[in-house]
Parts: C-alpha cells; sequence; structure tokens
C-alpha cells in the first residue's frame, strides 16, 4: 500500500471510480454500487462496482455487478438508483448506447436481485421522451407509502438545452408515465441537471441536484459542477416543485459530487457522495493515477434538519474505529501536534468563540474569522504547490471542527455539519505535525481511525 491509499473509505482497488449508485439497506446489508472503469480513465464503458457492509464502516468489494453487455447498455451501464420491494432489490439505472451514426441514446432500465449478489437485467422500462436530448439519465425512485406508488425523478437536458428534473409514476416499477418537468422554466439550472434525488424530511422538502453549467471567470467560460440542495415544496397533483432558492451548495471543498441518499432501517436519511469531480486535467493530473486507482466515495453522512436547513453529520457508526484518544487544551497560544498516523479524527471545540487557525501537515489550512464569521479553506495543490483557496460564511459562531483524515482526504464538518467542506490532499509523508492556533480557548481531542480486518 502507498501512502495514499485509504484506509475506511471505498475506493477501487485499481481503474477509476465516479458516482455512487443504488444505495440501500438489504437482508440485513447495506449495499453501495459506484460508477467503475478498469482503466483510470473518466470515458469508457462503465460498470456498476459493488461493496457491502453491515455497519457502514467495514466494506466487502463483492467485484462487478452489472456489465455493459447488452444491447441497450452496451456503452456504459450509467448512475440509478435502488429500492427494496417484495423481499427484492430493485435497481434502476441508464443504459448508455451509441449507435451506428455515433449518436448517443439513452435508456432507464430495470435490473433485480433476490439475494443481493446475483442480478437479472429487465432491460428498459423508460426511453427519451420528445422534447428531450439523449442527457437524460441517473433514476431516482422512491415510494409514496400513503397511495402505494412509486415516483421516479431522472436528469435531463431539454431540446433547449437547458437542465430539468423530469417527474415519472409507477403502481409496479415497470410501467412508468412521464409527467414533465417539475423545476420551473424560467429560472437558470444550468445546461444538465444530474444525479436528481426528491427527500421528504421532518415535514420538509429537499431536491438534491448535481448541476452542470457555465461560468465566467476572468472573462474565461469554463464548465462548472456542483452538487446542490434547493428547500422547497412538491406538487404531486399538477407535478411540480417549487423551489425556494435556486441552490444551496451542499459542500464548500474541492471535490465533491454527485450525492445520493437512502433511508436505512433505523430511519435515517444517510447520504454518500463521489470524492472527485472538476475538470478532467485535474482530476487525471492526481497522484493516484501513477498507482493505477483514482478517486473515492466520501464517508457515511446522516442528513438531519435544523431550522430547515440541511446538516451533514458522519454516521454514529465510524466511532467504531476510534483508538488512542487524547485531549489537548491551547489558551491564547499555538500549538504543534505530532502524529504517527495520517489515519485520524480531530475535534476542535471552539469554546469562546476565538479566532481558529488549523494547519493540517502543511497541505490543507484552515482558518476562521469571528468578526466576519467567515471561514477560509486552503489546499495545496500537487501540481504547483500553490494552495487553492475557497471562502464562506457560517451564520452562528464557530463552536465545534470535526475533522476526518485518511491518507490522502480530508472531509471537516462545521458546527456539527452546518457547513462540510471535502477534498483530497496529498500529505508529504515526512511532515507528521498538526498546528492549532487560537487567542482565546480551544479544547482538542484526536482519535487514530483503525480498521480491523473482518
Amino acid at each position: 500500500m502507498s501512502n495514499y491509499t485509504f484506509n475506511y473509505h471505498i475506493y477501487p482497488k485499481s481503474g477509476f471510480l465516479n458516482d455512487p449508485n443504488g444505495l440501500a439497506q438489504f437482508k440485513g446489508k447495506y449495499h453501495v454500487f459506484y460508477q467503475w472503469l478498469e482503466e483510470v480513465t473518466p470515458q469508457g464503458a462503465k460498470c456498476w462496482g459493488h461493496y457491502v457492509s453491515t455497519d457502514l464502516v467495514h466494506w466487502k468489494d463483492q467485484g462487478i455487478a452489472l456489465h455493459p453487455d447488452s444491447w441497450y447498455d452496451k456503452n456504459g451501464v450509467y448512475s440509478g438508483s435502488a429500492i427494496v420491494h417484495e423481499d427484492t432489490l430493485y435497481l434502476f439505472y441508464t443504459g448508455n448506447v451509441r449507435n451506428s451514426r455515433g449518436e448517443r441514446e439513452s435508456y432507464q432500465c430495470l435490473a433485480t436481485s433476490e439475494d443481493g449478489e446475483n442480478f437479472k437485467k429487465h432491460g428498459p422500462v423508460i426511453e427519451v421522451p420528445k422534447g428531450y436530448t439523449a442527457h437524460f439519465r441517473d433514476p431516482k425512485v422512491w415510494k409514496d407509502k400513503e397511495n402505494n406508488y412509486w415516483w421516479m425523478v431522472i436528469g435531463a437536458q431539454t431540446q433547449e438545452l437547458k437542465g430539468n428534473v423530469v417527474l415519472y409514476g409507477s403502481y409496479n416499477l415497470e410501467d412508468w408515465e412521464y409527467k414533465g418537468n417539475i423545476l420551473p422554466e424560467q429560472m437558470n439550472w444550468g445546461y444538465m441537471c444530474e444525479c436528481p434525488d426528491l427527500i421528504e424530511l421532518q415535514g420538509n422538502n429537499y431536491l438534491l441536484v448535481s448541476k452542470q453549467e457555465k461560468i465566467k471567470i476572468n472573462e474565461e467560460e469554463i464548465d462548472q459542477s456542483i452538487a446542490v440542495y434547493l428547500p422547497g415544496e412538491f406538487s404531486q397533483e399538477i407535478p411540480s416543485y417549487a423551489p425556494l432558492s435556486d441552490g444551496i451548495r451542499l459542500d464548500e471543498g474541492f471535490d465533491y459530487y454527485a450525492p445520493q441518499t437512502f433511508l436505512d432501517d433505523k430511519g435515517r436519511r444517510l447520504l454518500i457522495a463521489w470524492m472527485g469531480g472538476g475538470e478532467i486535467d485535474y482530476q487525471l493530473s492526481q497522484p493516484t493515477v501513477n498507482e493505477g486507482w483514482l478517486h473515492g466515495l466520501t464517508i457515511p453522512r446522516e442528513l438531519v434538519v435544523f431550522d430547515k436547513t440541511l446538516y451533514q453529520k458522519p454516521v454514529d457508526e465510524l466511532a467504531l474505529l476510534r483508538a488512542n484518544k487524547k485531549d489537548f487544551m491551547i489558551n491564547n497560544e499555538e500549538k504543534h501536534l505530532n502524529f504517527t498516523s495520517k489515519s485520524i479524527e480531530l475535534l476542535v471545540e471552539n469554546r469562546d468563540c476565538s479566532n481558529l487557525k488549523i494547519k493540517l501537515f502543511h497541505t490543507v489550512i484552515f482558518t476562521y474569522d469571528s468578526v466576519s464569521k467567515s471561514i477560509t479553506i486552503k489546499r495545496q495543490n500537487w501540481l504547483t504547490n500553490q494552495y487553492d483557496s475557497n471562502s464562506f460564511y457560517i451564520e452562528t459562531d464557530l463552536e465545534t471542527c470535526r475533522i476526518f483524515i485518511d491518507c490522502s482526504s480530508v472531509e471537516i464538518f462545521i458546527n456539527h455539519g452546518e457547513k462540510v467542506l471535502t477534498m483530497r490532499a496529498y500529505f508529504e509523508e515526512e511532515n507528521n505535525k498538526v498546528y492549532f492556533g487560537s487567542n482565546k480557548s480551544l479544547k482538542i481531542s484526536s482519535w487514530d481511525l483503525v480498521k480491523e480486518e473482518s
């Protein structure tokens, strides 16, 4: 294993990983599927890889669940979702096809499993309706239990090259009725809405969507892809979704995209996202490419609501990894702590709402200004050695900062998940110091995160 190999995250032992798919709990196991390519390249005939776990911490690689071996998915088994119905696991996915003229075709397809290990394909259940391009993908299915009815949202691009989310309904999971676009067409949803996920949580509706759009930076037009959530109202009768905003970022870091959620048997709404994204050149420049693998998935997170705002909280099961707890206090001083491992958890409690600065092995710098309530995150770029940077504001004083480090990744949860920052970070092997600075009082707890082989 290299210094960059993850300890407790899902990642490909080789090849290219991207979107999480088919998240479900079935017959006592958590199932996570993901898009995978054998070679480290973002383009090709993608498969669905498959991991299972009984505790959301210890994951077993199950190999490939779905191969692009049928006429309706011959150029790629693209993203989708899973539901459990009548003791059967249903997988919905997009079949990607290039026809004889090289044109894209897409089909929303169904596969099922009775044991969570063997999968039977049933072919397309939805073809692209009139009014849309072949960028029509990522079906997410859920059940309206009151009416015994199934809903599906699909990410779409209209023939006017505008993004939207399309709704379908079904009584039997095989015959689907087209309901139309649900987002207001007068608003800007970029040129494509990927990976939609419409959820209800504590009586509130939220639409998660990964939006692709063109933006200008220094007069140069570039593609931007960000994951956002839209609080709003879902009307089944019209049907439509009335958003209360044009999108709140789900993550303020540098590597987060294509989140998907599911309900487990504890009633928790759990989320996993792709710890990747960005321009292709940026992705392929990462050091693990030289080791034959690229990207991973985030740690599982529980979605909770405070004052209608979505918070992302690391699942409680991650505490199973904790070992060697240490506690420290800092009072109006600077302190360097040495760590022999780069698989650790840090909890910083900012008792007096003071200014705060944290340096993680010289590679990631976190700064909080208590006057403006602004946070700046900097991550040393592995190509330029300069720091990529992002700044944002929080609504209340900084009280807690929880940090998960896993050899070449950092996930930071601010104020119990009010804001989250996810990123890849490539640390120098010989740098073992974490720096803390504050002009008031800090309590710091640390744990080594150790995964016992099962």
